[in-house]
């Protein structure tokens, strides 16, 4: 089904062509919700831009707290993603995410009461991760061991959770006119 056919005329609508109907936003949020339901954890970063970029603007969207799990959460996935296997556990590569989180954290202490326990996590996700690129025996026992409990499928599930919660606040706010609502919309002209 290539085409939408208008039976008076018998032309078609090519399908590529209703996609330019969906507003940029709705677009990007599925896209941004595929990648969390598919974990793919190396788009975390563009997820993570999109949340930011989002609450800036609409910073009711989530809380002050919640904002900063999911956006933290997601950066510090990808980081031991990167950290997993030795092509990509390189210093330069992981020290400029390691900035992020430095800086969102630096940000989030100085708003949120939690500040304390945010600078500590900070501190010690930096430790762990100059460990797992030091120490290659490390890497291998904390991706055996402590990664699948402490950033598996709870975590994914507890990162989804926020990003649904995320979207579904942003999808509110774009409510799209039904039919009856345009009519009406329509007729006042």
């Amino acid at each position: 089904m290539d085409n939408i056919i208008d039976p008076a005329s018998e032309q078609g609508l090519p399908l590529f062509s209703l996609r330019l109907l969906v507003p940029p936003l709705r677009l990007m949020s599925a896209f941004m919700w595929q990648v969390a339901q598919q974990r793919n954890v190396m788009q975390y970063g563009k997820l993570e831009e999109f949340v930011t970029l989002v609450t800036e603007m609409v910073p009711e969207l989530l809380s002050s707290r919640q904002r900063t799990q999911l956006i933290l959460g997601l950066r510090a996935r990808l980081v031991l993603e990167l950290c997993c296997s030795e092509g990509t556990a390189d210093l330069l590569t992981i020290q400029a995410h390691l900035d992020i989180i430095h800086t969102l954290t630096e940000k989030s202490v100085h708003k949120e009461s939690h500040g304390d326990e945010l600078e500590a996590s900070d501190s010690n996700f930096v430790e762990l991760v100059q460990t797992l690129l030091e120490d290659p025996s490390e890497r291998e026992h904390f991706f055996q061991e402590v990664f699948p409990v402490h950033y598996g499928p709870r975590y994914d599930t507890a990162l989804q959770t926020l990003v649904w919660e995320f979207l579904s606040r942003l999808e509110e706010l774009l409510p799209v006119p039904d039919l009856t609502q345009v009519l009406r919309k329509t007729s006042q002209f």
